[in-house]
C-alpha cells in the first residue's frame, strides 16, 4: 500500500474498530488546508467522529470524538470518509488557537474546496458549540486572496488590535510600471508586509525588493516590514506602529 496520508488515515479508522469519519485537523489535512506541514500531520494525533454516545477514548495516535451534529453529511475524500470542507474549517477554527483562525479560513477559501456562503451555513449550524464566538467574529474577514498563513496571522493581529481591516493585493501603477502590496490601507498609503526567513534568498532578489520599496516610497507609500517575532510576540508594538501611521497619514481613517 502507498505510504501516504489518506492511507494512514483510512488504516487508523479501520484499526479503531469502526467505519469512522475523519474530522478536525485530520480532515483539514485531507482537504488541503491544514496549517501544519506534512511531517507534523503524520506525527500528530488523528481525529475521528463517531456516534453521539461513543466513549471519548484516546487510543494510540488517534482520538475518537462523539458528534453532537452527527455524521450524515460525511463525504468521501481520497477514499476516506470525512466531514465536509466547510464544517471542517469551522471545527478547526473553533477548537484551535485564535492566531490561526483567519489563516485557516483564508487557506480553506484559497484551496477552492470551501465556499463563503457554505462556510456561513456551517457556522450557523454550530451555534452554541465551544469556540463559535471566535468563528463568528473571524468569518467576515476571510479572504481567498491571502497568499500565506503568516500574512493572514499578521492581518488578524491588525483587526483584533482595533485597526480598520486592511485591503489585500493592492495594485500600484504608474508610468507603465506596476507593483503589488500584499496588505495595506490604500486610502492612507500605508502598507504592511510579512518577511519570512527566505524573503531575500539572493542578492538579485534583495536588489529588486529594495528597488520596489524605493519606487513605492516615491509615490507616497509607507511600507512596514514585520517578521514572525512581531506577529507572535511583539504584536502590540506592531499594531501601535501602524496605528500611528494611519493617524498621521489620514486622520479620518481611524474614525
Amino acid at each position: 500500500m502507498p505510504d501516504d496520508l489518506p492511507t494512514l488515515i483510512r488504516s487508523a479508522a479501520l484499526a479503531s474498530g469502526g467505519d469512522l469519519v475523519a474530522c478536525h485537523s485530520t480532515a483539514a489535512a485531507l482537504w488541503g488546508f491544514d496549517l501544519r506541514d506534512a511531517a507534523a500531520v503524520r506525527a500528530g494525533v488523528l481525529h475521528f467522529l463517531g456516534p453521539p454516545d461513543i466513549d471519548n477514548r484516546r487510543l494510540s495516535g488517534l482520538q475518537v470524538h462523539p458528534s453532537s451534529l452527527g455524521t450524515d453529511d460525511a463525504v468521501l475524500r481520497d477514499g476516506v470518509w470525512c466531514t465536509p470542507p466547510e464544517r471542517t474549517a469551522c471545527d478547526v477554527v473553533r477548537l484551535g488557537a485564535p492566531i490561526d483562525a483567519l489563516a485557516t479560513l483564508d487557506l480553506a477559501l484559497g484551496t477552492g474546496t470551501c465556499r463563503s456562503d457554505l462556510l456561513v451555513e456551517a457556522y450557523q449550524r454550530q451555534r452554541g458549540l465551544r469556540g463559535v464566538v471566535l468563528l463568528g467574529n473571524t468569518l467576515p474577514w476571510a479572504d481567498r486572496r491571502a497568499e500565506s498563513p503568516m500574512e493572514s496571522r499578521m492581518r488578524w493581529r491588525f483587526i483584533d488590535g482595533g485597526l480598520p481591516p486592511p485591503d489585500l493585493q493592492i495594485e500600484v501603477r504608474d508610468g507603465g510600471r506596476e507593483h503589488r502590496i500584499d496588505t495595506g490601507w490604500e486610502e492612507a498609503l500605508v502598507g504592511a508586509e510579512f518577511d519570512g526567513l527566505e524573503a531575500h534568498r539572493t542578492s538579485r532578489q534583495l536588489a529588486a525588493d529594495r528597488d520596489r520599496h524605493n519606487w513605492l516610497g516615491e509615490r507616497g507609500w509607507v511600507l512596514d516590514h514585520f517578521t514572525a517575532v512581531h506577529v507572535y510576540r511583539r504584536h502590540g508594538e506592531m499594531v501601535e506602529m501602524v496605528a500611528r501611521q494611519l493617524r498621521a497619514r489620514r486622520p479620518t481613517i481611524m474614525a
